[in-house]
């Protein structure tokens, strides 16, 4: 096994590579051909149980086409995320973007500047036995506390956007979005393996999320986050439940390293990965999100529904 070491574009593209390959499955699209899905661009989905979900639809398709499920971190917005994930993959699939749960801050009572972290639930347990990520979002903040009623002298709370409180509810939300996607579109909508893309915390319990149903993902994108929440037993359930393809999209040269180790368990295993670079900090508005678009068609590679015109 070796690792190479790409510059594409100006960037650093690192591809774990051994002796054998696994063939990525052959997906092809429906052959089905609809009347040209009439929607708004963007739709609010409601969820029994769970917050609204925010789609982008690929308005005008005349076929079933996939689903690109996008889960944010902690503090974010479905409605940024799927934003962003719109401009990458347009037309050629729906983005379901869950909402989670509320991500509440508490100011320092007395006007104090530095804020206290709070949350909608229960604290956050921790997903993996592995040392978490030291990148800014990947894991929950410490000890947060249900919002209560403002005391006397308290701090002002007020909702920060919104995050994926652990591996079940997260677990639920994506089932649930998904359903919910397939019962408002009916066939316009290909529901056979999704790729999941999780941003930090969607990151971190993402890859939990998809070892444990390597089945229906086989594809995911993990972006400033999740590369600690790998370990020899996950990564062999991934791939023996079917898991083919993993990028690693990092902001910053510490996600990088850490993403390399993933990735070389994961290659172990015979699962396809890629380490990709954009600097910018923990996010991915530009540098990330263009490495992104350079590696999509590498992660689809053999589901040609992400081609199809």
């Amino acid at each position: 096994m070796r690792t190479l070491a790409l510059l594409l574009g100006g960037a650093l593209v690192l591809v774990t590579a051994g002796c054998k390959k696994k063939t990525p499955t052959t997906i092809a699209p429906s052959a089905s051909v609809l009347a040209p899905l009439a929607s708004a661009p963007t739709q609010a989905l409601a969820l029994s149980g769970h917050g609204a979900a925010v789609v982008d639809v690929p308005a005008g398709v005349k076929r079933p086409v996939p689903i690109l499920v996008a889960v944010l971190g902690i503090g974010d917005t479905p409605e940024e995320q799927c934003a962003m994930w719109q401009e990458l993959v347009g037309a050629r699939g729906f983005v379901v973007c869950p909402r989670g749960v509320p991500h509440w801050i508490q100011d320092e009572p007395d006007g104090g500047d530095a804020p206290s972290i709070a949350s909608a639930g229960e604290a956050l347990p921790q997903e993996s036995a592995e040392t978490p990520s030291t990148n800014e979002g990947d894991t929950p903040p410490e000890k947060p506390v249900a919002p209560a009623p403002k005391a006397e002298g308290a701090g002002k709370l007020h909702a920060v956007g919104f995050y994926p409180v652990d591996l079940a509810s997260l677990d639920r939300e994506v089932t649930a979005a998904i359903a919910g996607l397939k019962a408002r579109f009916g066939a316009y909508v290909d529901d056979r393996e999704p790729i999941y893309a999780g941003f930090s915390r969607g990151a971190f319990l993402g890859a939990s999320l998809v070892a444990k149903h390597p089945d229906r993902f086989r594809r995911a994108i993990l972006i400033e986050g999740g590369q600690s929440a790998w370990s020899a037993g996950s990564t062999s359930a991934f791939a023996k439940g079917g898991g083919q393809r993993v990028l690693f999209a990092c902001g910053q040269q510490s996600c990088v390293g850490e993403s390399e180790t993933a990735a070389s368990l994961l290659k172990d295993q015979r699962v396809e990965t890629r380490v990709v670079l954009g600097v910018e900090g923990h996010g991915y508005k530009k540098a990330v999100k263009d490495e992104i678009k350079r590696s999509f068609d590498w992660l689809t590679d053999g589901d040609t529904r992400w081609s199809a015109n």
